[in-house]
């Protein structure tokens, strides 16, 4: 299995969600996204903080530099630091909190479940597995007419494996359509009718 996301990583994902909407009624769509904010306010604090390092050093060398100086350290250094900042996901993950991070994640896969129709299936089947990968999380949306059929207890239960710490790969994302293949194929089975609304193919936005 490749160890990122790349051409073969999404065939594999797809096969993973044509097998399982073979076997059940679910209709799944998996989207991943480097991010699920733009973190301007992680970039913005990393590079205050690297500003008042540099004025630190300069408060306390041993020889004094003109004022200007002193601004024009400011201005070098924030912009540098807001370069930095945002080539580095885990300097993004650093200067936020982990609050934020999941809000900006739940928000993200909410308006996703609504931009793709994902709750317009013909039999309210459709499921959201969204993969955020600067926030190592994954969020499961589901409509009404699946989670009234399926166990609760096991439902939540599937959830609750896929929250961890971890950098999020393609097994871990083949891992949790397994995870929830075995709740939906025992509790949605496929039928004779099993339309097939959504895409199979994951949708991937890596930049």
């Amino acid at each position: 299995m490749p160890d990122k996301f790349d051409d073969a990583a999404a065939r594999a994902i797809g096969d993973a969600v044509r097998e399982l909407e073979n076997r059940s009624a679910a209709e799944l769509v998996v989207e991943v996204r480097a991010r699920s904010g733009s973190y301007a306010h992680a970039d913005g604090r990393f590079a205050a903080a690297l500003v008042l390092a540099s004025l630190a050093g300069i408060v306390f060398m041993p020889w004094v530099v003109p004022p200007v100086t002193v601004l024009l350290d400011a201005i070098a250094f924030y912009a540098v630091g807001i370069v930095i900042a945002r080539r580095s996901s885990a300097l993004r993950r650093l200067f936020t909190r982990q609050r934020e991070r999941l809000e900006a994640v739940r928000t993200h896969a909410a308006a996703l479940f609504h931009d793709r129709g994902i709750g317009n299936t013909t039999s309210e089947t459709g499921v959201l597995l969204y993969v955020s990968l600067l926030e190592r999380r994954m969020e499961v949306l589901a409509d009404r007419g699946l989670l009234r059929r399926v166990n609760a207890n096991d439902w939540n239960a599937a959830l609750m494996e896929l929250h961890g710490d971890e950098a999020i790969g393609p097994e871990a994302v083949l891992g949790a359509i397994r995870a929830l293949g075995v709740v939906l194929e025992r509790d949605l089975p496929a039928d004779d009718v099993n339309p097939d609304d959504l895409s199979n193919a994951p949708e991937m936005q890596l930049a």
